[in-house]
């Protein structure tokens, strides 16, 4: 099984992506006025000026991961989701996430679910450090078949200080921070796997789902053993504790690095190791230890079939985000991350042998994004 012959060709998608932006003639404000457009590689947010700062805009949802907490009626980690897919790009360009507003839409209103949302996306908010801000809730039957979430994040960062990636060179080190499981990429495929699977999300889990770098959110109301359910829809972890606070150290003074020593920031999400050739155009990046993979993962690629190379341009495989930091300074950084989010270590390095993702796996490998 692929992702593609569960309905989502990533090829395709990047394709419409291209159209859609080349597409789009309007320049925006002028350069030098408030809300001008700020070019930034990566592409993980827009970056507009507003004085001596800039503001970061990013907005995403929870995709198809909804139809499963929609099947079993459980969307307590939902709102998490939501708000975790567009803070984890804000802070890939340095920024700090300072605002949320959601959108949601159903084919019929139901108080219950709205209270089940509320309390979610607040529990996304508190552990991003964000305001709720406000949102748009939609009935459209007839158009909407089940509910969809999503929402958009506000962030900042003072001018000058964006991590744009310009500054990789040959050598620099990756440390990578361990993801909470699938997060919320790839449940086109992950759905495909559990049809052919036959089992069901309500009983205990088919594997032993316990991993040293994360914990199972179980269900309000859940006895017994870690069910298949609780597993799949674990929340997305949210990286602004401890990643923003390391921009803040880097910033002041005695912290555990200067600013010049954090270099690029890559949120792995659809699409995999492929997400970090956004922030070079020629460097590449050799994963030569990789952190451990949850069991899930093991289980979505053996009862699929699914080749490594496909897992890997799918899911983030236990790394949910990158950060390219100076040679010099990477086990000091290290260190500081791994006593905030423990797991985080050393993964790999930034090599000079073509803009290409190389892995200790050898059927892992990207060359375009």
């Amino acid at each position: 099984m692929d992702y593609a012959s569960s309905g989502v060709d990533i090829e395709k998608e990047s394709e419409a992506v291209r159209s859609l932006v080349g597409a789009i003639t309007y320049e925006g404000r002028p350069a030098g006025s408030l809300g001008a457009s700020v070019p930034l590689p990566g592409g993980f947010g827009g970056v507009i000026e507003f004085g001596d700062s800039c503001l970061v805009m990013a907005t995403d949802g929870v995709g198809s991961k909804l139809q499963i907490a929609n099947r079993l009626g459980r969307l307590e980690g939902v709102g998490v989701d939501c708000v975790a897919m567009s803070v984890n790009d804000l802070i890939c360009v340095g920024a700090e996430p300072l605002a949320f507003v959601d959108y949601i839409a159903v084919p019929e209103t139901d108080e219950g679910t709205h209270a089940i949302l509320g309390a979610s996306l607040s529990v996304g908010c508190s552990r991003s450090r964000t305001t709720l801000a406000g949102g748009e809730t939609a009935t459209l039957p007839g158009i909407v078949k089940e509910l969809d979430l999503s929402g958009t994040a506000l962030g900042w960062f003072p001018r000058g200080m964006s991590i744009t990636g310009d500054s990789l060179e040959d050598g620099d080190s990756l440390i990578g921070l361990p993801s909470s499981g699938i997060h919320s990429n790839g449940f086109s495929l992950v759905r495909a796997v559990l049809d052919r699977s036959g089992c069901s999300l309500l009983e205990p889990c088919p594997f032993d789902s316990s991993h040293d770098s994360r914990e199972i959110e179980r269900f309000p109301d859940s006895k017994g053993e870690v069910t298949l359910g609780e597993v799949i829809l674990n929340p997305t972890r949210i990286y602004v504790d401890p990643v923003v606070d390391l921009f803040l150290e880097a910033r002041g003074e005695g912290g555990v690095c200067n600013e010049e020593a954090i270099k690029g920031v890559a949120h792995i999400t659809g699409g995999g190791l492929s997400n970090l050739l956004r922030l070079h155009d020629s460097l590449g990046w050799e994963i030569s230890d990789p952190l451990p993979v949850q069991p899930e993962f093991e289980w979505i690629a053996d009862v699929g079939g699914v080749s490594s190379l496909e897992m890997h341009r799918t899911f983030n495989m236990g790394m949910g985000m990158v950060i390219a930091v100076s040679s010099e300074d990477s086990a000091a950084i290290a260190d500081w991350l791994g006593e905030r989010l423990p797991g985080s270590r050393i993964v790999g390095t930034v090599t000079n042998e073509g803009r290409v993702v190389t892995h200790s796996n050898s059927e892992v490998c990207y060359t375009t994004y």
